[in-house]
């Protein structure tokens, strides 16, 4: 393992498949134990993949879209209900500002204290800029143009870098904020045509890769057969270009 390690729990969208659960990701850094995002089937894909999920120190959320963060209710409600034994290990929310009035709201519906665990729980909410030091890894954070709340991350550790775009859509600034990652983790929801919404084409996200200089590039989040995607994608970017696939174990 090098200085960090991503496990692909979820690489689909809202589109229910056989193969993909949503977004959802795992990061060995260190001593640190990261998820991104926490959507449907995520949570479960630990599991899957055999990874000490009772262990996981920090749990990232890019924005409050259903596909990234409707699993970390049920997330919260396994560490109090389902766990093997009771965990003293603190555990780090990080997210948007509006975090912690989601994961009140969702107590309040689901009718459950998931908030109240036996572990010390803590809550940063983040705005565009803002940075977290720990002594495994720094996280910085960026806006995206897809939700008023959207964040996309940066994670560096051992002078390696990771990014992840969350969704969003076309925006310069980006390039200079992911500029030299060793990994690029993309969103590329459409094609050709964003249909009106706010996300990646793979031209797009082309562009993105070039900005930014990343060494390798690993798209995601495709509501659309990602098969010809290295043929689209590397006419613009000279760099490795990897498709997503949950379970998939990458250095870097």
């Amino acid at each position: 393992m090098g200085a960090m390690q991503l496990v692909v729990l979820g690489s689909g969208t809202t589109k229910p498949s056989a193969a993909r659960a949503c977004s959802g990701y795992w990061l060995w850094a260190g001593a640190a134990r990261v998820r991104l995002d926490c959507g449907a089937g995520s949570v479960h894909a630990m599991a899957r993949c055999d990874l000490p999920w009772e262990e996981l120190t920090h749990q990232f959320i890019s924005h409050f879209h259903v596909d990234h963060v409707g699993e970390l209710p049920y997330l919260l409600a396994a560490f109090k209900y389902g766990a093997g034994r009771p965990r003293a290990t603190p555990l780090s929310l990080i997210g948007p500002v509006g975090l912690g009035a989601y994961l009140e709201e969702s107590a309040r519906l689901h009718r459950q204290r998931f908030l109240e665990q036996s572990f010390p729980l803590s809550l940063s909410e983040l705005r565009p800029g803002d940075a977290i030091e720990t002594p495994d890894f720094r996280l910085v954070v960026a806006r995206t143009p897809h939700t008023d709340e959207s964040l996309a991350v940066r994670i560096e550790r051992d002078g390696r870098a990771l990014g992840y775009t969350g969704d969003t859509a076309p925006d310069p600034a980006l390039g200079a904020f992911f500029r030299g990652v060793d990994l690029l983790v993309a969103e590329c929801t459409f094609l050709t045509d964003t249909q009106g919404t706010k996300h990646l084409t793979a031209d797009d996200v082309a562009a993105l890769a070039a900005a930014s200089e990343a060494r390798r590039l690993l798209v995601t989040h495709c509501a659309f057969d990602p098969r010809d995607l290295p043929q689209r994608i590397g006419w613009r970017y000279p760099g490795e270009i990897l498709l997503a696939e949950d379970g998939m174990v990458l250095d870097v």
